[in-house]
């Protein structure tokens, strides 16, 4: 079997397990029960294709190194995301003088930058 053939087929066997777990998710949101597995590969590969990419399929991750990335999934809730943005929010008035402070501070060091030409200017000119 070439590599692009067997590189097909395991990014294929890959993104069928990945909606059949879309498909216990949602299952599990809508609290409907589970729906039955399908074969992840259709019955129109051969069998030496079918196996070579339904391999990683079949034995998936051990339970210790799938559980941060199911935790960390199952953790957020649509009501969390609200609590996440408010941690990051600011208040208006806080936004306002933040803004207005950094015009006074550019304000200052344009000014002084324009005070440095013209003593620059001065002193290049004067000593002529």
């Amino acid at each position: 079997m070439s590599d692009r053939l067997s590189e097909l087929l395991r990014q294929r066997a890959a993104l069928q397990e990945h909606l059949a777990w879309l498909d216990r998710e949602i299952a599990n949101a809508a609290g409907s029960p589970l729906p039955a597995e399908s074969p992840l590969i259709p019955p129109s590969v051969p069998p030496a294709a079918a196996t070579s990419a339904a391999e990683p399929a079949r034995h998936p991750p051990t339970a210790a190194a799938a559980a941060p990335a199911a935790a960390g999934l199952n953790s957020i809730l649509p009501g969390d995301a609200e609590s996440i943005l408010d941690h990051y929010r600011t208040s208006s008035g806080s936004l306002h003088r933040d803004v207005r402070q950094g015009c006074f501070l550019y304000f200052a060091l344009a000014l002084g930058l324009l005070a440095l030409v013209v003593l620059a200017l001065y002193f290049a000119i004067g000593s002529r």
